[in-house]
């Protein structure tokens, strides 16, 4: 287990966090299902739509982007384009972009046949299953999507049967994460969890959805099958627990599951859809233990509480922001959007700036909820830029029950600065891996970015580029500040959702992307 330090919640704002998510419903008629074509050079990556994540052409069909094979990155509709045909298998790298409901990425790998157009939990159930086209239809009919043909099958597009499909890949990802929570590989334990589906449902010659005990057989041999994949050379949970996970999950998921299926729309299920709360409560218990183990079996019978909103929320919809020396300014939300003026302050004379966060109770895992995050301040007259983007952040609720965040001590993270003259330094593709004290640091009431000492340490690994780093914190003017997060479903206080918003840092002397964060968005202006 990677060495951490412990940093409060406060830390996200620097390069903050809020929510929002979902796609639109619309109507489509039921498709035919046909055999892909044999190669295509574009498609779209859907759970709910991907948004930054990576797709690539698996020509040798070993899961890995190898060099040599087409890629691209999904935009704002989860679409991508290669730029040449693809005629091999096409699949996804796990843990890359983010779900626009969920806000997290994806913790398994999608793959499709060669040719398909749209890559899914369902082209990846048809394609592990091995079954052949005729025999997978029966599994889809009992799954509730009849007619589908899944490699054209975008279920944003599709309100006749979005539910549905959002309620078994709700089932399988939560799977998936589930593993991540008890020490096992995600990646594996979807695939497992996948497969299992397609076998239970092959063999049920019934409806999963007819009754509720169809449905918690099929979620506990979908659990025990991924658990078990993601355990493999981990050894982390031994018959006796992994076999109680299973259970738990079987009760919860089924009920999330059901609930998501019955709701009218994905807008409507969306809170079911990115809810952690299943999660939550099994990370909570020792699954060795049997009286905890009934104990949860209780609060997972509580549908109304299991199926409430779950979400972490800023609190007061407060930002802070400390100079060196002076008073101290706290804004709303609404208040930073709309524009702050600071007089006679610039970056270089800011302590820290801190967003202080909560969360409902059962918004996050015991083990917590792993964090990318970024932050863009630009002059808006110089044209003068800071992008940082920090990667290897956990949010979790410590022992005082406060929300805090964990900085791993392999965390990265990518710079990239350039004066209104068009000067440029930065980290590049590789990242500064030492978040020492010299670049983060504990505020008085929490924890946030020190500015200070940030500067300090740009200074110390850019010793010739001094003046360029002094001349873009001592500017002033106008600054646009986009602060953009992905794993956490970040709101309001009062649990409204805010705005999605993508950061690309850039290379300096290059069109190249050193590294791109996307997600939930705090905006805001601030002059100086």
């Amino acid at each position: 287990m990677h060495a951490l330090r412990l940093l409060p919640a406060s830390l996200v704002l620097a390069f903050g966090l809020s929510a929002c998510g979902g796609s639109g419903d619309s109507t489509s008629s039921p498709t035919t299902p046909t055999t892909p074509a044999a190669s295509a050079s574009s498609g779209v990556l859907v759970d709910d739509l991907v948004v930054g994540a990576t797709v690539f052409c698996d020509d040798n069909g070993n899961g890995a982007l190898d060099g040599g094979e087409l890629s691209a990155v999904t935009d704002s509709l989860g679409a991508y384009a290669f730029s040449a045909a693809c005629s091999g298998r096409l699949a996804s790298v796990a843990g890359t972009g983010y779900d626009l409901t969920t806000l997290k990425a994806p913790p398994g790998q999608f793959i499709a046949a060669a040719g398909s157009m749209v890559v899914s939990p369902f082209t990846t159930m048809k394609v592990v299953s091995g079954l052949s086209d005729a025999e997978f239809q029966t599994v889809l009919e009992r799954l509730g999507l009849s007619g589908v043909d899944v490699a054209t099958f975008d279920p944003t597009k599709d309100s006749a049967r979005a539910t549905t499909a959002a309620a078994i890949a709700k089932i399988l990802v939560d799977i998936a994460e589930l593993s991540a929570d008890t020490g096992g590989n995600p990646a594996a334990a979807f695939r497992g969890a996948v497969a299992a589906v397609a076998e239970q449902v092959r063999g049920s010659g019934a409806s999963v959805f007819a009754s509720d005990s169809g449905l918690q057989a099929l979620v506990q041999a979908a659990a025990l099958g991924g658990l078990r994949e993601g355990n493999k050379g981990r050894d982390t949970l031994d018959e006796t627990a992994l076999a109680n996970a299973a259970q738990l999950a079987a009760q919860g998921l089924a009920a999330i599951a059901q609930q998501t299926r019955s709701a009218a729309s994905l807008s409507a299920a969306r809170d079911l859809i990115s809810s952690n709360a299943v999660r939550t409560l099994i990370s909570q218990v020792d699954l060795k233990d049997s009286t905890q183990v009934s104990v949860a079996r209780t609060r997972l019978a509580d549908t109304s509480a299991l199926t409430a909103a779950q979400y972490v929320f800023v609190t007061g919809d407060q930002v802070q922001i400390a100079p060196v020396s002076g008073q101290l300014t706290t804004a709303t939300l609404a208040q930073f959007q709309s524009g702050l003026t600071l007089s006679g302050q610039t970056l270089a004379t800011l302590d820290y700036v801190k967003l202080p966060i909560d969360a409902t109770r059962l918004a996050i895992p015991k083990k917590g909820a792993g964090l990318t995050l970024g932050i863009e301040i630009e002059n808006t007259t110089t044209g003068g830029i800071l992008q940082a983007r920090l990667s290897g952040v956990t949010l979790l609720r410590d022992e005082t029950d406060r929300v805090r965040a964990q900085i791993e001590s392999d965390a990265g993270l990518h710079l990239y600065m350039k004066t209104g003259a068009g000067i440029e330094i930065g980290t590049g593709a590789t990242p500064f891996a030492d978040l020492s004290s010299n670049i983060l640091c504990s505020c008085s009431d929490g924890v946030g970015i020190d500015l200070q000492k940030l500067a300090a340490g740009l200074r110390k690994r850019f010793p010739d580029n001094t003046t360029l780093i002094d001349r873009v914190l001592t500017e002033t003017g106008t600054f646009r500040v986009r602060m953009v997060g992905t794993g956490a479903d970040l709101r309001q206080a009062d649990g409204t959702r805010l705005g999605v918003s993508r950061i690309t840092v850039r290379t300096p002397g290059s069109t190249v992307t050193a590294a791109e964060v996307g997600g939930v968005s705090i905006q805001g202006r601030v002059t100086f």
